[in-house]
């Protein structure tokens, strides 16, 4: 059925928006069928790390093995990730107990405390994998340990760099998610190495997607090389996946909100006090 005038309106004064790669969905209503009551609904990524009013902060406690922790600082690097690949975060790792957090770094692949991973960062916040049994756990525990030592794989994080951008390409079809998945992966499929079972390298997001795969719960249908930490994030509920997730990732909540999501709240408890700059912004990081 033909987009009523209104409509075509609204997407005329979303192309910018298209143009700078945003991800979203765009389906017809019930509505539609009477254009003058509700043309359409849009959903867009949502690049904040608490979109809205989903921010709660935990602790240590509320984590459970095989919990994704995703995080960024306030360095350059981390920085130029976040702005290739349009998102909040520059980096995941795994909570695999104990205090303990797996990641792939500069200096390989390596399990350190959470207090460490804490002093590092800006923000830290964790997603889990609904239905992940304590066998999977363990397997993923397993996984990390027998990966640490293992080199970074900086030949695959600078293929991964202009694939952030082009695959953004995808997004300006904003009407089929199952176009946007093909589209995906064929630019993966010829602008990115595909792993092996059998990697020695890793970056941070591929070797959290292997292990995972090793544990027989797979995040993703999508090779872990064509992966990265903002894809892993839009994988979360309520979000638009640049890549399909197998299950929706649960929002578990901040351990370390960070400078911006600590004002949000303290703006949200005391509105009054709202400066007017913090306030046009609140949702973009």
């Amino acid at each position: 059925m033909p987009l009523s005038s209104i409509s075509i309106t609204r997407l005329f004064a979303l192309l910018p928006i298209f143009l700078m790669g945003c991800t979203m969905d765009i389906a017809l209503s019930e509505k539609e069928k009477h254009p003058v009551l509700l043309p359409v609904d849009i959903q867009f990524q949502a690049l904040s790390s608490a979109p809205q009013n989903t921010f709660r902060e935990v602790d240590e406690t509320a984590l459970q093995d095989g919990d994704l922790l995703f995080s960024s600082t306030i360095g350059l690097t981390s920085l130029g990730i976040r702005l290739f690949s349009a998102s909040s975060v520059s980096h995941v790792a795994i909570y695999i107990g104990n205090g303990q957090v797996a990641e792939a770094v500069g200096d390989g692949v390596q399990i350190v405390s959470l207090e460490a991973v804490l002093a590092h960062s800006d923000k830290l916040f964790a997603l889990r994998m609904p239905n992940l049994t304590s066998n999977q756990a363990e397997q993923i525990r397993h996984f990390a340990q027998q990966k640490a030592g293992s080199r970074y794989n900086y030949q695959g994080i600078i293929e991964m760099m202009p694939f952030m951008v082009t695959k953004q390409l995808c997004s300006l079809n904003p009407f089929s998610k199952d176009f946007r998945q093909q589209c995906v992966q064929g630019l993966a499929a010829a602008q990115l190495s595909t792993p092996t079972s059998n990697e020695s390298s890793y970056f941070c997001s591929q070797f959290v997607l292997a292990a995972f795969e090793h544990a027989g719960h797979p995040l993703t249908l999508a090779s872990s090389g064509w992966v990265s930490p903002g894809d892993l994030l839009h994988m979360r509920e309520g979000d638009v996946a640049t890549l399909a997730p197998n299950q929706a990732l649960a929002y578990i909540g901040h351990i370390k909100p960070g400078i911006y999501l600590r004002s949000r709240a303290l703006v949200r408890n005391n509105p009054q006090e709202t400066p007017p700059t913090l306030q046009a912004n609140r949702d973009t990081l």
